[in-house]
């Protein structure tokens, strides 16, 4: 009998994916710096935009991970085009 193939989420992911991330509020120098691989958009709104490529599903969970350890509120996230 033939073992079922088993199809993990980081083999559809198609390269360098860029995402956008709207948080609630302006944010620190130090809280930026837990960020290293966003960029930022200038604070216009009062809320802040990051955005850059996320290399795979677990970088983006990881990530996610990150805004909910500082205690930041992402209001939307979406996939930028390519």
């Amino acid at each position: 009998m033939k073992e079922p193939t088993v199809v993990r989420p980081e083999s559809n992911w198609p390269g360098k994916v860029r995402y956008a991330f709207l948080v609630s509020g302006a944010l620190s120098d130090r809280v930026l710096a837990a960020f290293p691989e966003l960029d930022v958009s200038d604070v216009t709104t009062g809320d802040t935009t990051l955005y850059g490529p996320v290399d795979s599903p677990t970088d983006l969970r990881g990530m996610l991970a990150r805004f909910d350890a500082l205690g930041l509120t992402v209001i939307e996230m979406r996939r930028l085009p390519d």
